[in-house]
């Protein structure tokens, strides 16, 4: 069933509405033995991972092969998001991450997102980044904190897609802490290095710090038209920078007074 979907995406054809409607039919195929097939688990990672993901993931939510696969995903599907900020529902939402990530990647908005452009071409773990935003919300409508279930269920099924422990890890952190970089840059003063300093110090590492940047732009792009804006691009390069320069031993290191020397 999911080779059907990789097939499709990887030749670039359409699947027949007749074939669809098969799959959505036959679902009870995907029983818990599918689910944790070491085989199907790496036709899906292809599928997220692979070219134009989004694209392919919304027929498999609309045939109802995501949200069975993977049930974490199911609970959220068509899951209303009650603020003023999101636009779409929980799922709708995962998916338009997915694809801001992938138009990044393919170089699509250098202009716009400069920074997030060139960390994604000077390599970091796809596997992980792509998972991190499968898995960033879909701990949202229970009664804990999301970002908290969200970590939990990063690191249950992990392993079943195939990360090693590592990587496990690194996707359980970046679920954990997805809103870290824009509370940082929208709500403290960036001006101040005990800010920068704070940030860099719960993000420890340059590989870290590159994957939490990419995936908080792609995760404010996904939330809706006309979110995403120069004051916060400019905000997130700025602590990007700045922490960057921390991590380095840089002149803001030492703060105002050693730069002013």
């Amino acid at each position: 069933m999911l080779e059907l979907f990789w097939q499709a995406q990887k030749n670039g054809f359409d699947i027949h509405p007749n074939a669809l409607r098969l799959v959505t039919k036959n679902l009870r195929r995907l029983t818990k033995k599918v689910q944790n097939d070491p085989a199907a688990n790496e036709i899906f990672m292809n599928i997220l991972t692979g070219p134009d993901p989004d694209k392919t993931l919304m027929r498999m939510n609309e045939a109802g092969v995501f949200g069975k696969f993977v049930p974490d995903f199911g609970r959220v599907v068509a899951q209303m998001q009650y603020d003023m900020y999101h636009v779409y529902t929980v799922d709708e939402h995962t998916i338009q991450v997915i694809s801001t990530l992938a138009q990044i990647e393919r170089e699509e908005l250098i202009e716009e997102l400069p920074v997030a452009s060139g960390i994604l071409k000077r390599g970091v773990n796809r596997k992980v980044l792509y998972l991190a935003c499968l898995i960033h919300d879909l701990g949202k409508g229970r009664d804990e904190d999301h970002s908290v279930v969200g970590a939990q269920i990063a690191r249950r099924i992990c392993p079943r897609l195939g990360l090693k422990q590592d990587e496990a890890d690194t996707v359980e952190w970046l679920v954990r802490h997805h809103l870290l970089m824009s509370d940082m840059a929208q709500k403290r003063d960036i001006g101040d290095i005990r800010t920068v300093r704070d940030f860099a110090k719960a993000v420890k590492t340059k590989s870290r710090l590159d994957l939490l940047t990419v995936l908080t732009v792609s995760d404010i792009r996904g939330v809706g038209p006309n979110v995403w804006n120069n004051w916060k691009a400019a905000l997130l390069r700025e602590l990007y920078d700045a922490a960057l320069d921390v991590m380095s031993g840089g002149l803001m290191a030492e703060g105002r007074a050693a730069r002013i020397d």
